[in-house]
């Protein structure tokens, strides 16, 4: 692990356009990230579920001329 001097000596090289943008990304992790409290909701109850519905294979070709290709 670096030393604290050593992290001194190291920021103080830098110049300060990217001393500006590392500041920014240390603010940006300090932010506390946002919990949803709705999360034990969404893990009980499933809002699609019964939404897709099973037809038949629809990849496979098929040899049925549609009217389009008449």
């Amino acid at each position: 692990m670096i030393s604290r001097d050593q992290l001194k000596l190291a920021i103080d090289a830098i110049d300060d356009t990217h001393l500006e943008m590392l500041h920014r990304i240390i603010l940006a992790f300090r932010k506390p990230i946002p919990i949803t409290s709705n999360l034990a909701f969404l893990e009980t109850t499933n809002p699609l579920k019964g939404s897709i519905t099973f037809e038949n294979d629809i990849i496979s070709p098929i040899d049925t001329l549609w009217e389009a290709e008449q």
